[in-house]
């Protein structure tokens, strides 16, 4: 009996829980071919670019084919945060990246407490002290 009653209070604060923000923005789907990161170009001294990367703070650093849409990326993306769906491949140990598209994207929050957070204690913004 004991056990049929917490089985039903834990159903209901489950249930109340997940209806409580139904207007809460749903996350994307994982897709193993989507890539976010800031764009890294380096160019040679007539200002071709020779390499460009992704780079990802969960994923690591991702080299990008120099094909025509690596290019284009390069060209319009240098230090942007952007989303990539392609296809990646491991070569010599490094990862590359294959662009199928792209997309700018808003830069994610610094951390889990951005600048200027009212509740980092001691810090700018958070709570005073007396």
């Amino acid at each position: 009996m004991l056990t049929l009653v917490a089985a039903m209070v834990e159903f209901l604060f489950v249930g109340i829980s997940g209806a409580a923000e139904p207007n809460a923005p749903k996350l994307p789907k994982f897709d193993p071919n989507t890539f976010r990161g800031i764009i890294i170009v380096a160019k040679d001294v007539n200002g071709v670019i020779t390499s460009v990367k992704l780079e990802n703070r969960r994923r690591g650093t991702f080299n990008i084919v120099l094909d025509e849409k690596g290019k284009e990326l390069g060209e319009k993306m240098a230090d942007k945060f952007v989303e990539i769906t392609g296809k990646e491949t491991t070569k010599d140990n490094e990862k590359w990246l294959t662009v199928e598209k792209y997309s700018e994207m808003q830069r994610p929050p610094m951390g889990r407490h951005g600048p200027g957070e009212p509740n980092r204690p001691g810090r700018p913004g958070g709570p005073r002290e007396d």
